[in-house]
């Protein structure tokens, strides 16, 4: 079993609590897992960015020093638990059929942006797609979209990759997200703010042949609503060729609904001992309840340490993430 074949075997059980459902797992995947297991270190790779917009910052949690976008004064987070007040035409009935399937892919050159769900799934993401494409990762927590733009521009022309996956589930800490008076965005500014800069993105890559794949995220309390966002990424990618959506947040929830632990997937440790049926499962969700490892530290403005312990919830979200590029890649082959 290839790297990627384990993924999609990954991807394919999710939210399976039949074991039998599954493909064995051959020793290959047994390594990869292992793998994925060893703690990695807190601060991600440094993102290369054009010198004007990047500043050192150092990791709380090992005081290392590290490379984000943009200066990021700390800001207060809108409350991304709770459902987003937005006017009538941004909160119209929820779309119904997904976006169509993402077509091939004959550039095998994919980049992967995101913020902290990102960050933490980056590894099972690259790891999914290494024995088939070069994949770059501009991940960091706390981040926005518009923090990655002039990025993302560099690259649209430079690196001009196959397909990009966009992932950000509404963070308002960094300069960019501010309003004139300095506050942080909220509600419908904030939405309108993301959709506009989904937009950008949209233009800048579909023009030069680049697919886009929008990744949705979980929600993030038991109460809380599916994220607004989705179904914003969700509509763009209706409304534009060449852009995709996918939920990759469904991957650590319960058939819809948040949950702290699944079943174990066949092909990893199962470490979260059993549910009140009996059933074994592995926790996929932090603390916080939005992030997925269930031994890290609280997020500082965004920004999580490397997991000490297996993190069942990135797994998931990053074999869901690469599913749709694995499609693609198999459709130009």
């Amino acid at each position: 079993m290839t790297a990627t074949a384990f993924v999609i075997s990954a991807t394919v059980a999710l939210g399976s609590s039949d074991a039998a459902a599954a493909p064995a797992v051959e020793p290959v995947a047994t390594e990869m897992t292992q793998a994925l297991v060893e703690p990695t270190p807190a601060a991600p790779a440094a993102v290369t960015v054009p010198a004007a917009t990047t500043t050192s910052t150092q990791d709380d949690a090992t005081g290392e020093d590290r490379t984000v976008p943009q200066e990021s004064e700390p800001t207060e987070q809108a409350d991304t638990d709770a459902p987003i007040d937005v006017d009538a035409d941004s909160a119209a009935e929820p779309v119904g059929e997904p976006s169509e399937s993402v077509g091939p892919i004959t550039r095998a050159m994919i980049v992967l942006y995101g913020d902290s769900l990102a960050w933490e799934a980056r590894e099972v993401f690259a790891m999914a797609l290494a024995e088939r494409a070069d994949v770059v990762e501009r991940t960091f927590g706390g981040t926005a979209i518009c923090d990655w733009l002039e990025t993302m521009a560099a690259d649209a022309l430079s690196a001009r990759p196959g397909a990009v996956v966009v992932e950000f589930s509404g963070n308002n800490f960094t300069p960019c997200m501010l309003d004139a008076d300095g506050a942080a965005l909220r509600d419908g500014e904030l939405v309108d703010r993301y959709r506009a800069d989904a937009e950008s993105v949209i233009a800048m890559f579909v023009r030069n042949g680049t697919q886009v794949i929008f990744a949705g995220s979980p929600t993030a309390s038991p109460d809380s609503d599916r994220p607004l966002l989705n179904e914003m990424y969700e509509r763009l990618a209706a409304a534009h060729d060449g852009v995709h959506y996918v939920d990759a947040g469904a991957a650590v929830l319960d058939q819809g609904r948040w949950t702290a632990t699944l079943p174990c997937l066949p092909v990893e440790p199962c470490e979260g001992g059993v549910d009140a049926d009996g059933a074994p499962v592995n926790a996929v969700r932090a603390s916080d309840g939005l992030h997925f490892c269930p031994a890290s530290s609280d997020a500082v403005d965004g920004v999580t340490g490397a997991c000490p312990v297996w993190s069942s919830g990135a797994f998931r979200f990053g074999a869901a993430m690469a599913a749709p590029v694995i499609a693609g890649l198999d459709a130009a082959a």
